[in-house]
């Protein structure tokens, strides 16, 4: 027979986990975390565009 497990949440609990954890402080770093990819995502584009313009100039005659 299956036992089924129940839990009370404390509603008071539960806002004061939320407040002290910091959404801003986490928002901001995931902001940050996505400025940072987004950057070396266009550096490496640009290398990309780089490199594929000298193989076609090389290439050619």
């Amino acid at each position: 027979m299956e036992e089924q497990t129940t839990f009370q949440v404390d509603q008071e609990i539960v806002e004061q986990a939320l407040e002290q954890f910091d959404f801003d402080d986490y928002l901001l770093n995931q902001l940050d975390t996505l400025y940072e990819r987004s950057q070396a995502l266009q550096v490496r584009y640009q290398v990309y565009l780089i490199n594929s313009e000298e193989i076609l100039n090389n290439g050619s005659p």
